[in-house]
């Protein structure tokens, strides 16, 4: 899956009062991803927060919209 998708999917998945972060961690597992691959994902949702100071939930949702 390509990353946006995981993103997406993470976005849907995630429980109430729960950091994106986890929700990440389990979409990155159920589609047979490794730890990298969390990491990569999350630093490009950090970077998109810090340099639009931006929350991780709203920059999530600015990457799962990219095509």
């Amino acid at each position: 899956m390509k990353d946006n998708e995981v993103i997406a999917e993470a976005l849907k998945d995630i429980h109430q009062r729960e950091p994106f972060e986890k929700s990440l961690g389990r979409a990155v597992r159920r589609n047979d991803g490794k730890y990298e691959d969390y990491v990569r994902i999350m630093g490009s949702v950090r970077d998109l927060a810090y340099a639009g100071k931006l929350s991780f939930l709203e920059a999530a949702k600015k990457l799962a919209a990219q095509p």
